[in-house]
């Protein structure tokens, strides 16, 4: 909680979220700047910030944002760096896809004040459109990486990234994954330092700061220098350790990947040596070589790709031990570990049979396969499916149009009954994807993107668009906020970090900037208006935008109890004839068909109408007392 973040009371232990963790370690390191796009499992990082960046106002100072993409908030704790300030980003583990182009080039510049960018991974796609690993981007950028196995490692070695970051001058990757982001634990508070947010005078140094080809052929020979001198340091930091132990066989355990095995070896009934690996690039060659020289065999336990497995068989084979990790089979490649999986790894390499037995494991599986099936679905009376409802009637009229869409809760348009997501690839790529699209289709193109999606990565596309003359329908799903993480500002909206007031953007504005000819602002609530809109759109003979604009439906639920406005449900009344078009084209949580009739679930519903718009006959209306 964020009372407990803010606390200044050294040595204190509080219950912490792992991602509050990561912000107390940046507070205690006298972070000045923090910048972030919000992306599950990263953003509570940026929303405890958020929180503390006002509460410790005259304490505690420092600067935090909302930023427009990944890349800009890299940029952005990148500047503050180079002024010799402690600048620090987050990003959940495709964002960094988006930040790589910096990433690449900012480790050649090298840091001045303490870098940090978190790198938030999500191993078993929780919520995300891959399972990448992003140990490859410090292998590749040239830029170390350290991951922790615990609630408590994930405040410190968020201080120990600074320091290392100021030592090395380099930025440093922190890297986080959903298990740990979302994990409580107990956690020892250290000291909040006491300090203001000044400004300082601008050192040049054109020489490191100006990649042009002659500056930097240079610059990489300094950065191949400075990851040596980071790989010797890694050799003897404390936080890679061995632990206990004894035998011929061993176990090298990174991350998280180290508790699983720790309770793992103690299921088995062994207890052999374990190198606990936290630095995960540059690897401590030395570390690792005099670990394994005294074994048989040794089993590398880590999540997703075998970065530290490669690593330790190119070390092994002059030792002639075996390696027991993914590319054996010895553990998958895929999805996050628990104890069980690990155990039965630990087992093979062992020759122990099968292991890894889970009762409670097993326990709940046997439940979820009785449990009837929860979809996501949209919520009651989200403006969404109201605009996707009236996209499937326009483009069923038009012979069916092709439905690219975006990353976000709009991209549940993908299910029965609406259909109306047909692509969705990356942040912003609907409408890149579309400009393809209308040179090769004969078909109409509707696609699909939010309103914090519109100004992260498709106004690049928008505008390409506009000059190629690419013709589709472009339809701005604006619902006053980035909902699908946490409702997040972006610059849209009246407010950004820290609850400060701001002045927002309009999408139209925007659209009209670049050229768009015809753009419109509809309520989606308004079906007849979202169909005729759409139908003239389609019509249109360049790129048009439609802004379907209405306040999230939980937003706007918690804005009339606020003040105190009535939410009137609506009801279905005699005369229904069971056709379902509420049911079977439309579809929200509160509509209900039992199989003898259809009802309304008053406590579910939003009062929206859309449903009292869409039926036939006209049997549904709003609830009247008495």
């Amino acid at each position: 909680m964020i009372r407990d973040v803010v606390k200044d009371v050294e040595g204190e232990n509080v219950l912490l979220l792992g991602n509050e963790a990561m912000a107390r370690g940046a507070l205690e390191a006298g972070i000045d700047v923090y910048a972030a796009y919000p992306g599950t499992p990263s953003s509570e990082i940026a929303d405890t910030l958020s929180e503390a960046c006002r509460l410790l106002k005259g304490r505690t100072e420092f600067y935090m944002e909302y930023s427009i993409n990944e890349k800009v908030a890299f940029e952005v704790a990148a500047g503050a760096s180079l002024a010799g300030k402690r600048g620090m980003c987050g990003m959940k583990h495709v964002g960094v896809n988006v930040a790589s182009d910096t990433l690449f080039s900012f480790a050649y510049v090298g840091a001045r004040g303490g870098f940090v960018v978190v790198s938030a991974d999500d191993p078993s796609l929780h919520s995300s459109q891959n399972e990448q690993d992003n140990r490859w981007y410090g292998r590749a950028a040239r830029v170390p990486i350290v991951e922790a196995s615990n609630v408590q490692e994930a405040k410190d070695l968020v201080k120990l990234a600074f320091n290392l970051s100021e030592e090395f001058q380099l930025p440093i990757m922190f890297r986080s994954y959903t298990r740990l982001s979302h994990t409580s634990g107990v956690v020892k508070l250290g000291k909040l330092p006491e300090k203001k947010l000044e400004r300082v005078e601008w050192e040049r140094s054109p020489l490191s700061d100006v990649l042009v080809p002659a500056n930097a052929i240079k610059r990489k020979k300094v950065l191949l220098e400075k990851i040596e001198r980071v790989r010797r340091r890694f050799d003897g930091v404390e936080i890679n350790r061995v632990e206990g132990g004894e035998g011929r066989e061993g176990v090298i355990a990174c991350g998280i990947s180290y508790t699983y095995a720790k309770e793992a070896l103690g299921r088995i009934g062994v207890d052999l040596p374990v190198l606990k690996l936290l630095t995960q690039y540059p690897l401590p060659e030395k570390l690792i070589e005099n670990f394994i020289s005294s074994l048989d065999k040794v089993a590398v336990v880590e999540e997703l790709d075998p970065f530290v497995e490669l690593h330790v068989k190119a070390i092994a084979k002059d030792y002639g031990v075996k390696v027991y990790g993914k590319e054996n089979g010895c553990f998958p490649e895929s999805y996050e570990y628990n104890i069980s999986i690990v155990e039965r790894g630990l087992a093979k390499m062992l020759g122990k049979g099968g292991g890894g037995s889970d009762e409670l494991l097993e326990k709940v599986n046997t439940i979820s396969s009785i449990a009837p099936p929860r979809p996501p679905v949209f919520c009651p009376g989200c403006p969404h499916a109201a605009t996707f409802y009236a996209i499937k009637k326009v483009s069923k009229d038009v012979g069916g149009a092709a439905l690219p869409s975006d990353i976000g809760c709009y991209t549940l348009g993908v299910s029965k009954p609406f259909e109306t997501v047909e692509i969705c690839i990356c942040m912003g790529a609907g409408v890149g994807v579309s400009n393809g699209l209308s040179k090769v289709l004969k078909n109409k193109i509707i696609t699909t993107v939010g309103d914090s999606t519109f100004f992260h990565a498709t106004v690049p596309a928008m505008i390409n668009a506009v000059y190629n003359r690419h013709r589709f329908v472009f339809v701005v799903l604006d619902n006053s906020g980035t909902a699908m993480t946490g409702f997040q500002p972006h610059p849209g909206l009246p407010v950004r970090g820290c609850g400060e007031q701001s002045k927002p953007v309009k999408i139209e504005d925007v659209a009209k900037g670049c050229g768009v000819e015809f753009v419109e602002v509809v309520n989606p609530y308004n079906i007849r208006k979202m169909e005729d809109t759409l139908r003239r759109a389609l019509e249109h003979e360049a790129v048009s935008v439609i802004v379907a604009r209405r306040l999230c439906a939980v937003l706007w639920n918690r804005e009339r109890r606020r003040k105190g406005i009535k939410i009137v449900p609506f009801k279905v009344e005699d005369g229904c004839d069971l056709c379902l078009e509420c049911v079977s084209s439309f579809t929200c949580p509160a509509i209900v068909y039992d199989g003898k009739k259809v009802w309304i679930d008053e406590a579910l519903c939003a009062g929206c109408g859309v449903c009292a718009q869409i039926c036939p006959r006209g049997v549904i209306k709003p609830k009247t007392e008495g």
